[in-house]
């Protein structure tokens, strides 16, 4: 057929053109013709039907059912799983976060401990420095080891000025206007002072007028203790105490009857320092047992040994030195480079006052060689270092209230 266009005239001329079809048989031939064909036989041939077969689509449907069921199911499983992996390695990434995180603040704390420790001034001596503005104060406390513990309290010139007014006090003017005053008791000590009967002065003397009812010879500790005190307490100001009776005649005691004068300086009070513990734990630089040396070097040499189980060596363990003296210094070298930042700060500390307060008893100063700080906690160790003026320094307001 061709794609050229037709109109409608052409298609009207065609069809009549198209041959007329007449059926010429009478209705009773038609009729007889299809009863012949068994058009209106009683019962026609039943057309036989394809039986279906529903077991395919079952199965099929069953199948789409189940994957239905099954799909959303481990999608959600798969899902889970993700989500568990996920969590475990959120959880485990959390752990080793907060594992870095508790590290790193252990890490800072202890940096923050070594520079705090840095930071904080660990001397538990008074120095010169310390001292404008000031008035020393010293007594000796008596310690549950039948001795005495040196304290140093500085006291403000204002108080000075306005207890005494501008005159200078002397020794036994402070201890009679302070001693009274002084809480023992706050730093845990038994009460002590002020000592029984009257402290007078004479010349360089202190005079210790006694009751006959006193104490202090109740036992030979007791006397040791009263003996020491005294030392520690008038040191700085005079050259001995006597001790009377309310005669004015030296006193005499039921232990070593009449009694001596005590020198407060000298030979006899060339001391090295130990550590001494209080039973509520606080630390203090203290004579070993009043024991005295005749020279510097012994004294500090000596310093190494334990000697007791009350008093405790501040030598750091296997740390060791050579001990020289030219004039009025004293070098102290150490054998090995000592690092003191990798020792304990506050027992670091402890030796190296130990060692200046040992050599303040002899009136020298001391050098310190083959340290690798060149300075530390306020001590210049490329120079002779300051002379202490007292020990263990207590704060004034802490017992004076």
């Amino acid at each position: 057929m061709t794609h050229d266009q037709w109109d409608d005239d052409k298609i009207e001329n065609l069809l009549s053109n198209v041959p007329k079809i007449h059926d010429q048989r009478s209705k009773d031939e038609v009729l007889q013709r299809l009863k012949e064909d068994g058009l209106f036989d009683e019962e026609p041939l039943k057309k036989t039907r394809k039986k279906f077969n529903w077991i395919p689509m079952a199965i099929s449907i069953a199948a789409v059912c189940l994957i239905a069921i099954l799909v959303p199911s481990m999608m959600n499983q798969h899902t889970s799983e993700e989500t568990t992996v996920m969590d475990r390695a959120d959880d485990s990434s959390s752990v080793s976060k907060n594992s870095m995180i508790e590290s790193e603040e252990s890490k800072s704390s202890e940096e923050m401990n070594i520079m705090g420790t840095e930071m904080a001034d660990l001397r538990t001596a008074v120095y010169p420095d310390q001292i404008e503005g000031n008035t020393i104060f010293k007594l000796g406390l008596a310690s549950d080891a039948a001795d005495s513990i040196p304290v140093t309290v500085l006291i403000p010139n204002e108080r000075i000025q306005e207890d005494f007014g501008n005159s200078q006090p002397t020794g036994v003017e402070l201890y009679n206007k302070y001693a009274p005053l002084f809480n023992e008791e706050a730093i845990g000590f038994h009460n002590y002072h002020p000592y029984d009967g009257e402290i007078t002065e004479r010349d360089n003397q202190v005079v210790h007028t006694l009751p006959s009812d006193q104490l202090y010879d109740v036992g030979t500790g007791s006397l040791t203790t009263y003996t020491a005190s005294l030392v520690d307490t008038f040191g700085d100001h005079y050259d001995e105490v006597v001790q009377l009776d309310e005669t004015g005649s030296p006193f005499i005691f039921s232990e070593v009857g009449e009694s001596s004068p005590i020198p407060l300086n000298g030979e006899t009070t060339q001391y090295n320092y130990y550590q001494f513990t209080q039973p509520d734990g606080q630390s203090y630089l203290v004579p070993n047992f009043r024991a005295f040396y005749s020279t510097v070097e012994e004294a500090i040499l000596t310093m190494k040994e334990n000697t007791n189980d009350v008093y405790q060596s501040v030598i750091v363990p296997d740390v060791d030195y050579d001990v020289t003296v030219e004039q009025d210094v004293v070098t102290v070298t150490f054998t090995e480079q000592l690092d003191l930042m990798t020792l304990d700060q506050q027992q670091a500390m402890k030796m190296i006052e130990g060692i200046l307060l040992t050599a303040a008893n002899f009136n020298m100063n001391v050098q310190f060689k083959n340290v690798t700080q060149t300075e530390w906690q306020g001590f210049d160790f490329t120079t002779t270092l300051p002379m202490p003026v007292g020990a263990n320094e207590i704060p004034y307001s802490t017992v004076f209230q």
